[in-house]
């Protein structure tokens, strides 16, 4: 419970769905078994994503119309992953998991830097221009997602990848909308803490009919998601984008390290055999 709660307060901030966090918590240091992690994560990410979007719409910090065009593939993705993922080999999962974890820290620590406050002049055929006003510069920022069909094939591999792991997507989406199609980090959280709950709907169906949902897993995390979620939300608008940033890189590549490990049979002090 008090793992979920955290998960889904760094998840919630960063946009992530508190499933990447904890996943690889439950099966390094708890003993959890993955496919039955990667369950109880799907359904938590629903929650989290339901919890968390209230704020970050009060926020402004999501856009609706980008997320509705980026789900078109993203759950199309998440089906087929979860499809793969009840069948696949647990050391597979693993670093899988541990790759897109370790892959997306390092794209955002060698990259990391604002998203300029003043795009004019970009073209908008896609409708999807959005604004918010950002507390810690007390500035209005408006940005013009750019690349849309990079996006869209990005965000059908986000949706295959959570389908496989029970991540929601986040961890590919908000680094892609960040650094492919410019969207500020705060509105890319945004918008994926709403767009992970849909796609995790659709993997937690796969997950049931093939009864990797376990009740006394899923229910402490449900309870620890929605306090964790609460706050996360609310604490995203506080902190800079800098610092957001920083505990993204800093937690996902620990966590990405030790699933590549374990996949490779090497246990770090204290994980779960």
């Amino acid at each position: 419970m008090l793992v979920a709660a955290a998960a889904s307060t760094l998840g919630s901030m960063l946009g992530l769905g508190g499933g990447v966090f904890m996943v690889p918590v439950f099966t390094l240091y708890l003993g959890v078994d993955e496919k039955v992690a990667i369950g109880a994560s799907a359904v938590a990410v629903v929650l989290n994503s339901v919890i968390g979007s209230t704020n970050h719409l009060k926020n402004r910090f999501t856009n609706l119309r980008l997320a509705m065009v980026l789900l078109v593939t993203t759950t199309a993705g998440a089906l087929v992953g979860a499809l793969f993922a009840v069948r696949a080999p647990v050391s597979i999962l693993n670093a899988v998991f541990g790759a897109v974890l370790t892959y997306a820290a390092i794209s955002m620590l060698l990259k990391r830097r604002p998203t300029s406050q003043a795009q004019t002049g970009i073209p908008d055929p896609w409708r999807l221009r959005g604004s918010f006003a950002d507390s810690q510069s007390s500035e209005a920022v408006t940005y013009t997602p750019v690349n849309m069909p990079v996006g869209l094939g990005v965000s059908g591999f986000a949706g295959t990848i959570s389908g496989m792991l029970g991540v929601g997507g986040g961890v590919i989406q908000v680094p892609a909308m960040n650094l492919l199609m410019k969207v500020p980090v705060k509105a890319a959280a945004g918008t994926s803490t709403f767009m992970v709950g849909i796609t995790a709907v659709a993997t937690s169906f796969v997950f049931y009919a093939d009864e990797k949902l376990d009740p006394t897993v899923v229910t402490p995390a449900l309870v620890g998601v929605l306090v964790g979620a609460q706050v996360g939300s609310r604490l995203t608008k506080r902190i800079s984008t800098q610092r957001l940033v920083m505990m993204f890189v800093v937690i996902l590549l620990y966590l990405g390290l030790s699933l590549i490990l374990k996949a490779l049979d090497v246990e770090l002090p204290g994980q779960s055999s």
